[in-house]
């Protein structure tokens, strides 16, 4: 399976870098294609422009800056995030990504006179999010699970008809002694070796 990993985190000594190790080692074990998208890495500019935004109806073509990553998104089958929750949901790199790339003509298309968008991402059948919470899953909770409605029923929407999805958390972070990230990561590991 075609698996993009796309990770959102500014520093590499974090524990969400060692998810990611984590997550492209099980990938590899499961011997899938892999590309990971390392926003920080890359630079990516999470701003949209106003010169970009009136270009929201234009077709992909005449956006060129974001081509590299029209390609990495359309190739993709199975989509990956791993990123910390900070503030209740995804890092701003990281929903710039998403407010940026899933454009008109690449994720959904909205014909004329249309009242419904329809989905362009149809070879995405699985997608897979990794994070960690620092508080406790009660309080995500009441916050209102912000990127599990994001990427597993907003960002679905988008894709492949019966898309499978996984939601991998861990919760309490701020308190753990070191314990639970070890079993948290074994099984993020365990699951891509899995799945691919």
């Amino acid at each position: 399976m075609r698996t993009l990993v796309v990770y959102a985190h500014p520093h590499d000594g974090s524990f969400s870098a060692h998810l990611r190790d984590r997550v492209v080692a099980g990938l590899g074990k499961a011997e899938a294609d892999t590309r990971l998208l390392d926003l920080h890495a890359i630079g990516f500019d999470p701003v949209m422009s106003a010169e970009e935004r009136t270009l929201h109806h234009a077709p992909p073509e005449e956006k060129p800056w974001l081509a590299d990553q029209y390609d990495h998104l359309r190739w993709a089958q199975h989509l990956v995030w791993v990123y910390p929750t900070w503030w209740s949901g995804p890092p701003a790199i990281l929903k710039g990504w998403v407010d940026r790339v899933w454009a008109e003509g690449v994720a959904y298309d909205l014909p004329e006179g249309a009242t419904t968008i329809r989905p362009l991402l149809v070879d995405v059948k699985r997608i897979t999010v990794v994070t960690t919470h620092g508080s406790p899953r009660w309080i995500n909770w009441l916050e209102g699970q912000v990127g599990k409605a994001l990427f597993l029923r907003g960002l679905r929407s988008l894709c492949g008809f019966g898309c499978k999805t996984r939601f991998l958390a861990l919760y309490g972070l701020d308190r753990d002694d070191g314990g639970a990230r070890r079993r948290f990561a074994d099984r993020v590991e365990s699951f891509f070796a899995r799945v691919g």
